[in-house]
């Protein structure tokens, strides 16, 4: 078993601030945001391969997931995500930012994950060829 790249660790660290049950309305709320209901039925099994590098590939489809499900959230995607991760807040009309800042951290942690996923030869050898 491989070690969890720093990346997606954050990444899955992320992903239990959130409802790991399917039935729980965030993601109705996200499925009709992106019409992907394949990933957001899969996306649960893929946070727990992740967490054991299982497969090796999991850190970059979970990556992909996230981008996919979370990348375009609507207002109402937003709330849910902001009642799931500050759940203690006695403020009844939380708003979106928090929803907004959790979105914001998992899609830049999501591309940090999948610019870290190669190889270091291979992305030298990339660059040199493709950019040099």
């Amino acid at each position: 078993m491989q070690n969890l790249p720093p990346a997606a660790e954050r990444l899955v660290r992320l992903m239990l601030l959130i409802p790991s049950e399917p039935s729980d309305p965030l993601w109705d709320s996200a499925a009709d945001d992106c019409g992907d209901l394949a990933t957001i039925a899969s996306i649960r099994g893929w946070v727990a391969d992740t967490a054991k590098m299982w497969p090796e590939g999991a850190p970059r489809t979970l990556a992909e997931m996230v981008l996919i499900v979370f990348g375009n959230s609507s207002e109402n995607t937003l709330r849910l995500l902001s009642q799931a991760v500050a759940p203690t807040t006695s403020n009844p009309h939380l708003g979106t930012g928090v929803g907004a800042a959790w979105v914001a951290r998992a899609c830049e942690t999501a591309i940090d994950v999948l610019a870290e996923t190669d190889s270091l030869e291979y992305v030298l050898e990339r660059a040199k060829t493709d950019w040099g």
